[in-house]
């Protein structure tokens, strides 16, 4: 267990000991090891503590969770990066020495709430500032580090999961009916509402602040650039620097010593970071480095076993493979009564296989490729930017060289989203069609009852609940909208927990603020030219990875959804046929079964992989809503 918790009751209760012990003792994993340790505030109605396995604190030079400085207490459950730069800003020496949990209050104290911009890493944390009778709590922008709350009177509850806040019984456990249909829906969910209608998750890159008699303060302090660089120079001049940054993150990443686990694919991302670790560990890479594959069969188009095999042997090293016909999509050891919310990843078995792996390869970090998707491509969106600034040839070019057909299309991608947006509504009215949305907008599934979403509130707080995006380029406000939307927090955050169940810490270079930063700014010809993709990271590993895995491809690769239809059609099966013939969504208004039903027979016949994804939420949803009915609801 790696968490933090806050207990702040109202003022003549004075057992804050009590409800925190109650927190880390719903936190605990079952067979796990760890302790908590609560920090001393002098005040009976606030606590607030942290816990950790020793296995994670053997991974840092300095393990304090916890740290008093001043009138602050600040209690971290951290990974901080590029120390020895914040201790510099901070004119602090010997930052080896300091917990991650001391530079947090020193940055707190230098530059207060802004200066959580300058950590770099993956945290949750949270500060009891007793000058200003303050609780500040805040949480990093890729999401890795998971914080939910609540408020109770005048109070507060924070833990680093849902079974630490709901440990108190003063919470209700009312079910919010809006949020269990956004997730059977497969909506991308931009509200920090959660199934429980008292419990509110912390955005990523957000800060909390709350004072007796004032309602929570909810505030962004980590936004990207929203400019991109016109200045062209040399791509390779821009490869070198992109190599030099993604090295050193992988260098701030890699366990202390001993392995490091990676989660190696044939594509791009992961043998990306691959690459940076062994320009990293030099000849230390042969005994410290340790990838995990999962193989396909052949024909399967998730295949990429030669390529991963031309990669590491080119390292001159081996990994470990893992049969992905013998990971199971739905294990009877994993019940939806575990877990926590109604939302499950699709490929959670897949992920926490390799943290098996890297577990039986003695390593407690393992590095994935999460994030080359995000900084590294774009979509057809970028046509829209080109018909906006009237570069025609550009725009001719690039949609024949991507195989664009039909003028329906080229609206859809190019002139509509250039338009103001009143012209594209008024279009709509005229050809009596939905208003449309941003690209990324993610519509409910078929099945999921329009009426229901819309008199819940679903759609509109979601709406109003999107983080605003920039609109002077398509290009930028799809990677805002990749790096900003809970929902992909959400992703990491599980991710995360996985790993961490098996034993092992996840760490995502590609994220590494230094990385999204630089990338962030680079032009959309470095990502995109015709159907070639990630022009610029490919580049940065020149001479790293085969010239012929770095060389355009004729088709994707490494695409899961033949595995994951066989595991619908297959073993999965009987749990998702029994969750049809009478569920309890559509008991409760929020799914029509006909569609339902219809959508199954549709999947079984089909290779349609969007219509099982969302079905897939949809039986994730009913069966967590079967296990955690017992409660209120409301809509």
């Amino acid at each position: 267990m790696s968490a933090i918790a806050v207990a702040v009751l109202d003022g003549a209760e004075g057992a804050a000991a009590s409800v925190l012990r109650g927190a880390f003792g719903a936190m605990a994993r079952a067979g796990t090891e760890s302790e908590h340790r609560a920090a001393r505030t002098g005040d009976a109605n606030i606590a607030l503590g942290a816990a950790d396995h020793a296995w994670e604190r053997s991974l840092r030079a300095c393990p304090g969770r916890s740290h008093a400085h001043g009138s602050l207490i600040v209690v971290a459950d951290s990974t901080l990066y590029h120390r020895a730069g914040l201790a510099r800003a901070l004119a602090l020496a010997d930052e080896g020495a300091r917990s991650d949990a001391e530079l947090i209050a020193r940055t707190y104290e230098a530059w207060g709430t802004g200066g959580f911009a300058h950590l770099e890493g993956d945290f949750a944390f949270a500060i009891w500032d007793a000058a200003r009778a303050r609780v500040v709590a805040a949480r990093s922008f890729a999401g890795h580090r998971t914080l939910f709350f609540a408020r109770a009177g005048t109070g507060l509850r924070l833990a680093t999961t849902v079974a630490g806040v709901l440990s108190d019984r003063s919470i209700p456990r009312d079910l919010d009916l809006a949020a269990v249909a956004a997730a059977a829906g497969g909506l991308w969910n931009h509200t920090s509402r959660t199934a429980y209608s008292a419990i509110d998750e912390l955005p990523t890159g957000h800060c909390l602040t709350w004072e007796r008699g004032r309602d929570v303060r909810i505030a962004p302090f980590w936004i990207p650039s929203d400019e991109i660089l016109t200045r062209r120079e040399p791509l390779d001049a821009a490869a070198e620097e992109l190599r030099a940054l993604l090295v050193d993150a992988v260098r701030e990443r890699l366990a202390p010593s001993g392995a490091t686990a990676l989660s190696l694919s044939g594509g791009w991302d992961s043998t990306a970071v691959g690459g940076a670790a062994r320009l990293a560990l030099g000849d230390a890479c042969r005994t410290r480095l340790r990838p995990s594959s999962i193989s396909y069969p052949l024909g399967d188009p998730g295949r990429e076993d030669e390529l991963i095999r031309d990669v590491v042997a080119k390292w001159g090293i081996d990994t470990r493979w893992i049969d992905v016909d013998g990971i199971a999509l739905l294990p009877e050891s994993s019940p939806a009564s575990e877990r926590e919310l109604p939302f499950a990843h699709a490929f959670e078995h897949w992920n926490r296989a390799l943290a098996r792996a890297a577990r039986q390869d003695n390593a407690r970090v393992m590095l994935d490729g999460v994030g080359g998707d995000q900084l590294f491509q774009v979509s057809d969106i970028l046509l829209s930017d080109l018909f906006g600034r009237m570069q025609w040839i550009e725009l001719a070019r690039q949609w024949h060289a991507r195989g664009g057909t039909g003028l329906v299309n080229l609206w859809r991608w190019a002139v509509r989203p250039a338009l103001p947006p009143a012209i594209p509504r008024l279009v709509a009215r005229v050809l009596g069609r939905p208003a449309p949305h941003h690209h990324l907008h993610r519509t409910a599934a078929r099945w999921v009852r329009s009426d229901f979403l819309r008199t819940s509130g679903a759609l509109a707080r979601d709406e109003a609940a999107a983080p605003s995006l920039p609109t002077h380029s398509r290009v930028l406000s799809e990677t805002h909208a990749y790096l900003r939307y809970p929902f992909f927090g959400r992703i990491l955050g599980s991710l995360r927990g996985f790993a961490l169940d098996e034993g092992v810490e996840l760490r995502s270079p590609l994220l590494d603020d230094r990385v999204v930063r630089f990338a962030i700014r680079r032009p959309w010809s470095e990502r995109s030219d015709g159907r070639e993709t990630k022009i610029l990271l490919r580049r940065a590993m020149r001479g790293v990875l085969p010239a012929h895995v770095l060389a355009p491809r004729p088709s994707r690769t490494g695409i899961t959804s033949a595995y994951f239809l066989r595991q619908l059609r297959g073993p999965a099966r009987p749990v998702l046929e029994a969750a049809l013939q009478d569920p309890l969504l559509a008991t409760l208004g929020i799914v029509d079964t006909r569609r339902l039903r219809h959508a199954w027979d549709h999947m079984l016949q089909h290779d349609d992989d969007d219509t099982g994804a969302r079905l897939f939420f949809t039986l994730q949803a009913e069966l967590w809503t079967r296990a955690h009915i017992g409660g209120a609801v409301t809509a």
